[in-house]
């Protein structure tokens, strides 16, 4: 790797292609070792000021896979995913069964994360508005579907969808919590709820809809099934029930109230028509 490894310029991606190339041919051991260097400098690289730099990496780790057949670490459990993969001809840089294999897995955690970190903050970016208003992705669908095959490619689909559909139950109940505590109409109470929740369906219908046309390329029906009820409906279920909770208890105090003063009134009623 020479002057990647000290920090002097990065290599272009033919360099690191020919590289690999060469290095596939050799023994594991030095294959292992030098994997590490790669890694440890794409640290070094992705902490640099650099402008693009997540594109960069990702492309060169995409190019080196596809046309080195290099299996890094913690592959995609979605094999259609990596079709450039195919079985024997793949040379995995996680091989190796010694101590060697764990500094390569710690080398590279750091570099998928970050990486990880980049396209989950890509996906969730979305224009802003007022409360209850449709709030659109600032990416394509195209460019969303190709976010989720990277982080295929970096971590199992399984640990994805998980990830991601954390992130959008959050964003669902966060709408849902500011749409329906909202009362730009002076509404209160049970009306306050309907008109708050009315307000959120067009853009929860149309998020709704993204997620269909860009999960549906990416993963089977049944995980699209699976994220929606927790991310959506269920994050749905979930806020309504605890804003109807907390409406339920105020009708209660309320009304327990009023009745307190209906019977101090009645009882000093009485009294004044005794004397």
């Amino acid at each position: 790797m020479g002057d990647f490894r000290t920090g002097d310029h990065p290599p272009s991606p033919t360099e690191v292609l020919q590289w690999f190339n060469t290095r596939a041919q050799n023994s594991l051991k030095p294959l292992s070792t030098d994997t590490l260097d790669f890694f440890r400098a794409l640290q070094q690289y992705l902490k640099s000021e650099e402008e693009g730099k997540e594109e960069v990496t990702l492309q060169l780790l995409l190019n080196v896979s596809a046309q080195c057949g290099v299996y890094f670490p913690c592959p995609s459990s979605s094999p259609a995913l990596h079709p450039h993969l195919p079985g024997s001809s793949v040379h995995s840089v996680h091989m190796v069964k010694d101590d060697s294999a764990v500094e390569i897995q710690e080398a590279w955690d750091p570099v998928r994360l970050r990486l990880r970190r980049f396209l989950m903050d890509r996906l969730s970016c979305r224009t802003s508005g007022p409360p209850g208003s449709p709030q659109l992705s600032t990416i394509t669908i195209l460019e969303r579907v190709n976010c989720f095959k990277q982080l295929f490619f970096l971590y199992p689909e399984c640990e994805v969808v998980t990830g991601y559909q954390g992130l959008k139950q959050k964003y669902v109940l966060s709408i849902l919590h500011s749409s329906m505590s909202s009362s730009p109409g002076g509404e209160s109470g049970f009306d306050r709820l309907t008109t708050g929740f009315c307000n959120v369906v067009q853009h929860v219908t149309q998020a709704l809809t993204e997620e269909l046309q860009v999960l549906s390329r990416v993963v089977e029906p049944e995980v699209v099934l699976g994220f929606l009820n927790v991310a959506y409906f269920g994050a749905i279920t979930q806020e309504m029930t605890s804003q109807m909770e907390r409406e339920f208890e105020t009708a209660q105090r309320d009304n327990t109230a009023l009745s307190g003063k209906t019977k101090k009134y009645s009882v000093m009623s009485r009294a004044t028509v005794g004397e």
